[in-house]
């Protein structure tokens, strides 16, 4: 069976949602799709270097219609919509935020698409960085907290709803940065 870059990286997203994170290696990546070793080895040095593509897949597709600037209405907007697909996305698949928040970008990430809009908004180049990796961070953490939360035996119920929080939060974060903005 001959298989892309691209179709062991499907196959790895699959099996992620099957075995989750801690069950997830490139043998059983292997079995499921009936090739060996070497065959993955070619396409990605490590385990880690396909976590790192997979988590640049998974947020690839749902991103994409956001970094289209015909799209674009305020950069505020487009901030917030961008948090809310990481958050959608990542919580859309098994372990998703836990292997997001392990990876590292790839050669073919940039940061310019991601920073773009801020920019054009009159944004310094540092500060927008700050704002992006800012907002990603809360988003993530937000994510990893939804998918990890355990409720402690004995422990106070406060009934939170985890997307209203996130709301707030991502609320006062874009208020911050847009009293920040010149």
């Amino acid at each position: 069976m001959v298989v892309r870059r691209d179709g062991y990286v499907r196959a790895a997203l699959e099996l992620l949602d099957e075995v989750g994170l801690d069950g997830l290696s490139l043998r059983k990546l292997g079995e499921k799709l009936g090739v060996q070793g070497p065959a993955l080895y070619t396409h990605f040095k490590s385990k880690q270097a396909l976590l790192d593509q997979m988590a640049e897949t998974m947020l690839d597709e749902r991103l994409a219609p956001l970094d289209d600037p015909a799209a674009m209405t305020d950069w505020a907007q487009w901030l917030a919509e961008r948090a809310r697909t990481i958050r959608r996305t990542l919580l859309s698949y098994r372990d998703g935020a836990r292997l997001h928040a392990g990876s590292r970008p790839t050669e073919q990430s940039s940061m310019l698409p991601l920073i773009k809009p801020l920019l054009e908004a009159g944004f310094a180049e540092q500060d927008a960085v700050h704002a992006v990796l800012a907002v990603s961070r809360y988003t993530l953490g937000c994510a990893i907290d939804e998918q990890q939360h355990v409720e402690v035996e004995g422990g106070v119920e406060h009934h939170e709803d985890p997307a209203e929080s996130f709301e707030f939060g991502l609320r006062l974060l874009i208020s911050g940065l847009r009293r920040s903005t010149p």
